[in-house]
């Protein structure tokens, strides 16, 4: 005859819901996923929206084309455009002859080219867009065309162009 031990005896004789059963019940269950979801509803949106970092690296974006324009402007001593739209930026320059420029030429035919071939232009994500729409020329001293400062906006955030010196804060 088989003994069985005292454990297994006294795990039968002892109701049932007492002590062994582990577990979470229906409406513990139920209460953990209505949380869920209300902190997920509140939640969630913040972390899909990335139009204050998309209008941060447009800002940053622009504000790194404005002295790269500046200073191919004072490296080839011609001068240097950027078209600075709502939507959209373009750098070009005007066409260097015999190891100087014409400063009466208004054309600026080239495109400024970066040093992996490219042509420096960018264009903002959708629903970032720059204010006032302005065009800016740096001369070969690194002078922008203003008569004063001017300020550029995206979004809550804003670009500063120095009119004398050409510098490009943002602060």
């Amino acid at each position: 005859m088989r003994r069985r031990s005292a454990l297994s005896l006294r795990h039968r004789s002892q109701p049932r819901g007492f002590g062994l059963e582990r577990g979470y019940t229906i409406v513990e269950l139920v209460l953990v996923m209505v949380i869920i979801a209300i902190l997920g509803a509140a939640a969630g949106p913040r972390f899909f929206d990335n139009s204050a970092f998309d209008e941060r690296a447009y800002l940053d974006e622009l504000a790194s084309s404005l002295r790269y324009a500046q200073k191919v402007a004072v490296a080839s001593g011609c001068r240097v455009r950027t078209d600075i739209a709502a939507s959209g930026y373009s750098l070009s320059q005007q066409v260097p002859q015999a190891g100087h420029c014409d400063p009466a030429d208004t054309s600026f035919p080239v495109p400024v080219m970066l040093s992996t071939g490219e042509v420096m232009s960018g264009s903002a994500t959708a629903g970032v867009t720059a204010s006032p729409a302005v065009t800016v020329v740096y001369d070969a001293l690194g002078r922008t065309n203003f008569a004063t400062n001017q300020t550029l906006t995206i979004g809550p955030r804003t670009l500063l162009i120095q009119a004398e010196s050409g510098l490009v804060t943002t602060p």
